[in-house]
């Protein structure tokens, strides 16, 4: 399990030269880095697509620092984010029951809260908000090593 101390010391390291770190996440994870930059997120604001890559940028730093973590599959996370949204989109439950149905359980809990905890800002829209977070624990999923 990745440690909130590790999740705290990348969000600083990477606050104080995001463009450079963003840079970086971008040159090693070329392929999931593309999909973060495709169609798929074209209706999301600046400010989205900005929280997006600092949210998944942290996560990969702290796996990376923790772990190692495993090399990014583009069919295991369709795979995984399409289970992943099953999941999510069990009718008729709000935000919060949804986040207690994601969090039950779910080994890697610190990385999930730190994503919830970005997504708790009156500048991301409820679409946005979905999506990132649903994208954000696929891509845990399919990175840490189990």
């Amino acid at each position: 399990m990745i440690k909130e101390s590790t999740i705290d010391q990348e969000i600083e390291l990477v606050s104080n030269k995001v463009d450079e770190n963003i840079l970086d996440f971008v040159s090693e994870e070329k392929t999931f880095s593309g999909y973060l930059l495709g169609d798929d997120f074209h209706l999301l604001s600046e400010v989205e697509k900005e929280t997006m890559l600092f949210i998944h940028l942290v996560i990969y730093r702290s796996i990376l620092k923790e772990e190692k973590g495993k090399e990014f599959d583009p069919k295991k996370f369709q795979a995984i984010e399409d289970k992943n949204w099953e999941q999510f989109n069990w009718k008729g439950k709000s935000w919060k029951e949804k986040m207690d149905l994601m969090f039950d359980g779910y080994k890697e809990e610190e990385l999930l809260a730190f994503t919830e905890d970005m997504l708790n800002d009156e500048s991301i829209s409820d679409l946005a908000r979905e999506l990132i977070f649903v994208t954000a624990k696929s891509y845990i999923d399919v990175k840490i090593k189990n």
